[in-house]
């Protein structure tokens, strides 16, 4: 009964997805943000990648996608949904469209916007735009869980308690600060990193005061042991 439940819900997912995809070709505009559209092709293609539902079109989610892809910079994407596109038997409408658009994409660089690119929240690698494996990470295998208003991979993990540990006392940890220690150590290691940036740049403009002084007062210049410049004599 519950794998019952759940190709049903799978089914009722793919088929309001598609419900936008489908205004979006035949509705002269549309209120949606292209980036949720893009999102919304995306789904489709990872959940169609074995079995097409009856009434869901696979070459509208790749030509919807191959669209949105090439309006946002993802060009790799683009290319290979033109790809396939060109495997599958294409409605005269679209036949012209769609061997132009296989050929002008191909003077773009092989590669993918990285603000589209997805993160995996478990383990932070970044996923290709297309996983033939489906809605996982390439990686750690964590399932993505989507948004349904922006169809957006949502920040969200699943994780399993310890043996012992009631669903209150997670929940109060969850909800608890982060132990002082631990906030010292990121504090201290912020405070590095500014410090290191900060004699890089002094050192660049002492530098770039050196230049501007000229060569004849290079001769005063003196290092010590760690290799480092003496400004004292120079200014």
């Amino acid at each position: 009964m519950l794998e019952k439940f759940h190709h049903f819900q799978c089914q009722a997912e793919l088929y309001y997805a598609f419900h936008f995809i489908q205004r979006f070709t035949d509705d002269p505009f549309t209120s949606l943000l292209p980036e949720s559209i893009f999102n919304i092709a995306r789904f489709l293609l990872h959940s169609t990648t074995k079995v097409v539902p009856p009434g869901i079109s696979k070459v509208k989610i790749l030509s919807v996608l191959a669209k949105q892809s090439r309006a946002l910079g993802a060009y790799k994407l683009a290319r290979f949904c033109y790809d396939q596109l060109l495997t599958l038997q294409i409605p005269p409408a679209l036949q012209d469209s769609v061997e132009l658009g296989s050929l002008t994409i191909l003077s773009k660089p092989f590669k993918d916007n990285d603000d589209l690119i997805p993160m995996c929240y478990r383990c932070s690698s970044n996923n290709p735009l297309f996983n033939s494996q489906g809605h996982v990470c390439v990686n750690c295998h964590q399932p993505f869980v989507y948004s349904f208003s922006s169809f957006e991979v949502l920040p969200l993990v699943e994780f399993f308690l310890e043996n012992g540990m009631s669903d209150k006392d997670a929940e109060a940890l969850l909800q608890s600060e982060v132990p002082s220690e631990f906030s010292a150590v990121g504090n201290e290691l912020r405070h590095e990193e500014s410090t290191g940036h900060i004699l890089e740049g002094i050192i660049a403009m002492n530098w770039a005061c050196l230049f501007l002084h000229g060569s004849s007062q290079t001769s005063n210049l003196e290092f010590d042991q760690g290799g480092n410049p003496q400004w004292s004599d120079l200014f």
